[in-house]
């Protein structure tokens, strides 16, 4: 291995540019503090990219731009690999410096599809402003603080690449924020009726995050859980004290879910 340095010392843009003069064979790779970029070059040519799920192929490229801390390592490695990059590399440089840092941006402020966003109080500029295309106003009639960004995608019938850039543009100006509507709980048995009703119940701490969301500034009633087996169930919900990541649901409402107690469930709330 042959340590290369860190990008605060070197430029990115030079670095791919001597991989290519030098017909170089093997794996650069970029190691950040939360991310790890790995690309391969064959004899000189940019032919695989990857930084683990978040992206791959030239769009890794074109986001390892936006980095601003990693150490860079080159291994000279001859080995078969799947191309998934297939711009010339002066052309992946040049986009690279051109959208690389607000790829990057997006990255941090959309990390999945299962980001959720709500209508955000605003820009504190007076004069901000910003212009609506058609597909734009597709996609944000149906930011509801509920609906995550694979829902919004599906309902739209707009392009991912498009939904994410719209979502970008309107969070990064201050007109849409992130919110988190799902939680992580663990599954309990709480034993059968209550008060006539056939209630899950929760930690009251949850019902004070999901207020936080514009449409449910009112009050939780009933909350969606799917088990880690993808069954799901609309519940009524009363909230409680001290119940931590509990979530406490009727026997037999447990056994139509095929779930035990101390399984993991996602939940969220339903309007």
């Amino acid at each position: 291995m042959s340590l290369i340095g860190s990008l605060d010392e070197v430029k990115l843009a030079e670095v791919l540019r001597l991989m290519a003069a030098g017909k170089k064979t093997g794996v650069l790779t970029v190691t950040g503090p939360t991310h790890e970029a790995i690309l391969r070059f064959q004899k000189g040519a940019l032919v695989h990219a990857a930084t683990g799920r978040r992206f791959q192929g030239e769009a890794a490229v074109f986001d390892l731009f936006g980095w601003k801390e990693g150490q860079l390592s080159f291994i000279p490695e001859e080995s078969p690999v799947l191309p998934n990059v297939n711009k010339p590399m002066e052309a992946l440089i040049d986009e690279g410096l051109r959208e690389g840092e607000t790829l990057h941006r997006m990255g941090e402020v959309i990390p999945s599809d299962r980001v959720v966003f709500q209508f955000a109080p605003g820009p504190t500029d007076d004069g901000a402003s910003c212009t609506l295309r058609a597909a734009a106003w597709r996609v944000l009639r149906l930011v509801d603080g509920l609906r995550d960004v694979r829902e919004v995608i599906e309902a739209s019938k707009v392009p991912r690449a498009e939904v994410l850039r719209i979502l970008f543009d309107l969070a990064d100006a201050g007109f849409l924020e992130r919110v988190e509507p799902m939680r992580s709980m663990r599954l309990k048995s709480e034993g059968g009726l209550f008060g006539g009703k056939d209630l899950a119940y929760l930690d009251e701490r949850y019902e004070a995050e999901w207020k936080r969301i514009l449409r449910f500034s009112h009050g939780v009633h009933r909350v969606e859980v799917r088990t880690l087996n993808g069954r799901s169930a609309l519940v009524g919900v009363a909230f409680r004290s001290k119940l931590a990541r509990d979530l406490q649901l009727p026997r037999t409402l447990l056994a139509e879910l095929g779930a035990h107690d101390g399984e993991e469930a996602q939940v969220r709330p339903i309007a």
